[in-house]
């Protein structure tokens, strides 16, 4: 089935300040890849340190710039920076900065990713990012190992 999307009425998850469109959805790949568009306000959280055994996870910036930890180095992404994260490696990500930032994340294979993003949402409204017990549960089910803590998810540092 092909898939065309235009702009939407919003997005599908707002976790705080970062907000979640889907493009192409896990149900509509057979779970092969789940494609995002996620924007994000100044001086916002995203992930916490974090890696993946199965997932492939990019980043493509579009706008802004996108702090990502990668494998124990900083990175600075702009309009047009990409970054690929295989399985095993390390990583997590945010807006420090002042502006606004725009990218298009993808997982491959999707994993029922959006399920994830919608835990989160849930987690944010209730004000349980810092759950340990909660985030651990949600993490499990998808594809995702904490790798300190989870204060990178409800605040930025650095």
């Amino acid at each position: 089935m092909a898939s065309v999307v235009h702009r939407g009425p919003g997005p599908n998850a707002v976790i705080g300040g970062m907000r979640v469109s889907y493009l192409a959805r896990s149900d509509e790949t057979a779970d092969g890849l789940g494609i995002y568009r996620v924007a994000m306000d100044p001086r916002t959280p995203g992930a916490g340190l974090h890696r993946h055994a199965r997932l492939t996870e990019t980043f493509s910036v579009e706008a802004g710039r996108l702090a990502l930890h990668v494998d124990g180095a900083d990175h600075d992404l702009g309009p047009g920076d990409f970054a690929l994260i295989p399985p095993g490696v390390a990583h997590a990500f945010a807006n420090r900065g002042d502006r606004p930032v725009r990218f298009t994340l993808s997982f491959a294979p999707a994993l029922g990713r959006e399920g994830f993003f919608e835990g989160l949402a849930r987690l944010a409204v209730e004000g349980r990012l810092g759950d340990a017990a909660a985030m651990t549960d949600l993490m499990a089910r998808y594809d995702q190992e904490p790798l300190a803590g989870f204060a990178g998810w409800s605040s930025v540092s650095g």
